[in-house]
């Protein structure tokens, strides 16, 4: 509560330094156990904004409608956010993240996710956590599928923007064609810049 909390934070011993007059009256805030310096170091600033799902914001990707709802700009760098819709029958190679977690929030529809050795079925309301570092894919298993897709840190929404067009209108791409080999290749060349690696096919 409120309250409580309050009155916690009173106990703690509040010191005033000269620094504060270059701070507008700040004060620096310890409290008991705290490692020696920790109350000089200043939080990140903050960053408050509310956003929509607006056309502006949208780009057909790879037969999916991908709505920016928040960016590394926006969120200095700490995560991105994304509504995504696609359709039965979109099944992206297998690859590794090496430096963000992907975690998907389905919203509509079903999907099953493969992860390491592990399948996991998503249904509207499961939560499904695709750690760095581990290979990973998933079938859309429903008509139609619609998820949020929470990038920590941000920065991979950079790739999605990079091989995609702007959405002329907020509904599915019409269903892909195959890509052509120089937009594969250049996937493949443009990938390391964000830290994927795609899992190719083996040859016999």
């Amino acid at each position: 509560m409120i309250t409580s909390s309050t009155e916690k934070l009173a106990s703690y011993p509040v010191k005033t330094t000269a620094a504060q007059n270059e701070h507008n009256g700040d004060l620096e805030i310890s409290s008991p156990g705290a490692a020696p310096g920790a109350a000089n170091m200043n939080p990140p600033e903050s960053f408050a904004f509310a956003r929509g799902r607006t056309l502006d914001r949208s780009v057909w990707y790879s037969g999916w409608l991908l709505t920016f709802l928040a960016t590394a700009e926006e969120t200095r760098g700490q995560f991105a956010l994304i509504e995504a819709t696609t359709r039965k029958g979109n099944v992206p190679p297998r690859h590794t993240h090496h430096r963000e977690e992907e975690t998907f929030y389905v919203l509509e529809g079903e999907m099953s996710v493969s992860v390491g050795d592990r399948t996991i079925k998503a249904t509207p309301g499961t939560v499904v956590c695709l750690p760095r570092d581990v290979a990973h894919s998933f079938t859309i298993e429903s008509e139609q599928l619609r998820m949020l897709i929470l990038l920590t840190p941000a920065g991979l929404e950079g790739w999605f923007k990079e091989f995609s067009v702007p959405a002329p209108a907020m509904t599915l791409p019409p269903p892909a064609a195959e890509a052509p080999y120089s937009e594969i290749q250049r996937m493949l060349d443009v990938s390391t810049q964000y830290g994927l690696e795609f899992v190719l096919p083996t040859t016999s």
